[in-house]
C-alpha cells in the first residue's frame, strides 16, 4: 500500500474517531440534562440552591450542544439548544429569586425542548440503542 494510501486511511479513521467522540458527548450532554430534569421533576417547589446549581448545569449542557449542532449546520437543533439554554437560564434566575410560578414556567420550557429535537435528530437502531442521524 502505498504512503498516499494509508495517509488517506488514517485521516477516514481519525474522523471516525473524532465523530464517536462526539457523539458520546452529546450522549453525555443529554443525559447529564435528563437526570438534573428527573430531579427537578420530584421537586414539589422549584426554588433554592439545589435548583439553581441544576438549571446551572442543564444550561451548560445545552450550551455544548449549541456547538455541536453549529458544526452539523442543523438550524432547528441549534434553536431548541439556544431555547433550552435561555429557559435554564430563566430557571437558575427564578430559583435564585424565590419565584416559584416563573421557576416553574421556565422547567417547563427547558422540558419542551427535548422532544422535538429527538424526534428530528435521533433514531433507533435494531440494537435497541439511539444514535444521532
Amino acid at each position: 500500500m502505498n504512503l498516499s494510501k494509508v495517509a488517506l486511511l488514517t485521516l477516514m479513521a481519525s474522523g471516525l474517531v473524532v465523530t464517536a467522540q462526539e457523539n458520546d458527548n452529546i450522549e453525555e450532554w443529554m443525559k447529564s440534562i435528563g437526570s438534573s430534569m428527573g430531579a427537578l421533576r420530584k421537586m414539589e417547589k422549584k426554588t433554592g440552591p439545589e435548583v439553581v446549581a441544576s438549571a446551572e448545569k442543564i444550561g451548560a449542557a445545552y450550551e455544548n450542544m449549541i456547538g455541536f449542532w453549529r458544526q452539523r449546520n442543523a438550524a432547528d437543533a441549534i434553536k431548541l439548544a439556544e431555547d433550552g439554554k435561555a429557559a435554564a437560564v430563566e430557571l437558575a434566575s427564578a430559583a435564585k429569586s424565590d419565584d416559584d410560578a416563573k421557576a416553574t414556567a421556565a422547567f417547563t420550557r427547558v422540558g419542551g425542548t427535548c422532544k422535538p429535537c429527538h424526534d428530528a435528530h435521533r433514531e433507533k437502531s435494531a440494537d435497541g440503542k439511539y444514535h444521532i442521524k
